[in-house]
């Protein structure tokens, strides 16, 4: 398990990759339109940017936040609102 200062150093990578991944199904789609010709570029090119790139980047965004919340352990002090349990009290 990671603390939350090391899930914080882990977003930045594992973000990198799964954008990475995305830009490469980008560029061959890209190569593809280049191929075709300068106009039928320039109109896949926007398709590509509103159709993969912002959804994907608006669905990758919270898969990965919720993979390094899994992944990261709790902390051994509540937050504030959560009470401890026989906080206070000597036990018996």
């Amino acid at each position: 398990m990671l603390t939350p200062r090391q899930a914080r150093y882990v977003f930045l990578p594992v973000m990198l990759v799964a954008m990475a991944v995305l830009v490469g199904i980008a560029l061959v789609v890209v190569q593809q339109g280049l191929a075709a010709g300068p106009d039928e570029f320039w109109m896949l090119a926007w398709v590509l940017a509103f159709v993969l790139a912002l959804p994907g980047a608006m669905l990758l965004l919270p898969v990965v936040s919720v993979l390094m919340h899994s992944l990261t352990r709790r902390e051994t002090v509540p937050l504030a609102g959560e009470t401890i349990p026989n906080s206070g009290r000597w036990s018996r």
